[in-house]
């Protein structure tokens, strides 16, 4: 039952005022915030997050390992303290008045289960951002934006954020330094799920050639990690991501051609429609995070799935 999360229910009125303090939350902090955190923001998407752990792994030189841990937070949204996000917020420099109806908003909240028509007595919510509200995803980047600010004081140390997903790189060709640079990385962070935290050594054939552990637990390496819907490898190429994205574009393909019958099935105009959007889209996630580390021969496996 610890991963289960109620949905939050709340009036329209409430939905309008949740938007209305937001927008005036969101024009205190957006200038405020560490460039690193791509979600839940204006004009950001995957595509940053992607770029950036992408791009420092393509720039590594000669003889030069990266290192990237994929941190999974454990609870993300229903664990972050309601005191902490009052003193985020104040820190921002958002009105006091603002803060004092979030506040407000956040205290004394409960929730009942159901279960085969059996109601539950109320449980308090002493901590989290309510999932599906308005204020919820704005609240939560900005309670955790403090953590993007002391990893940006390690040196040597990179680090991209999509809502509660974390990847940290180091680059270098001395071994030693990337243990060090990514272990001091992982020991500025709380509360994550060492169970599904995980890194890759790219640019080394070998094994198991750095000990990083997250409080007393080792972390497991990876050899073909997933960000954000991107299959990465640790050697130049991205085969297996093609052949993932192939595999999902070829079945959507196969849904397609079921109702195109040419009777009774959907006009060429309505076809094309759903092939962009069902079969090419996928194909086009995250391209520009992608496109220069694939092979000609893995290119052109694309290209026939278009033909």
């Amino acid at each position: 039952m610890a991963s289960f999360r109620p949905v939050t229910l709340t009036s329209t009125l409430c939905k309008l005022m949740e938007r209305i303090v937001a927008r005036r939350v969101r024009d205190c902090i957006e200038d405020k915030l560490q460039p690193q955190q791509a979600g839940f923001r204006p004009a950001r998407s995957t595509l940053d997050t992607l770029m950036q752990v992408t791009s420092a792994v393509r720039r590594r030189k000669d003889g030069e390992k990266t290192a990237a841990v994929f941190i999974d937070y454990a609870r993300a949204f229903d664990s972050v303290d309601h005191g902490c996000i009052v003193k985020e917020l104040l820190s921002f420099g958002v009105e006091k008045h603002l803060v004092a109806w979030i506040a407000g908003l956040l205290k004394g909240r409960t929730a009942k289960v159901r279960v085969n028509n059996v109601l539950s007595e109320d449980i308090g919510l002493t901590c989290g951002v309510p999932q599906g509200s308005v204020l919820g995803p704005l609240l939560f980047i900005v309670t955790v934006d403090s953590l993007s600010k002391r990893l940006n004081c390690i040196p040597g140390l990179q680090h991209g954020f999509f809502a509660d997903d974390l990847t940290i790189v180091c680059t270098s060709a001395d071994l030693g330094e990337i243990q060090q640079t990514i272990q001091r990385g992982l020991d500025c962070v709380t509360n994550w799920s060492a169970e599904k935290t995980e890194y890759t050594l790219f640019g080394a054939r070998e094994t198991n050639l750095l000990s990083l552990k997250v409080g007393e637990t080792a972390l497991k390496e990876e050899r073909t990690p997933k960000l954000l819907g991107l299959t990465m490898q640790p050697h130049k190429g991205l085969s297996k991501h093609v052949r993932g994205m192939k595999a999902a574009a070829n079945t959507r393909l196969l849904q397609l051609r079921a109702v195109a019958s040419p009777e009774r099935g959907p006009d060429r105009e309505k076809l094309r429609a759903f092939y962009l959007a069902l079969a090419q889209a996928k194909m086009c996630y995250g391209v520009a995070s992608w496109r220069f580390d694939t092979s000609l021969s893995d290119r052109e496996r694309l290209e026939r799935v278009q033909a």
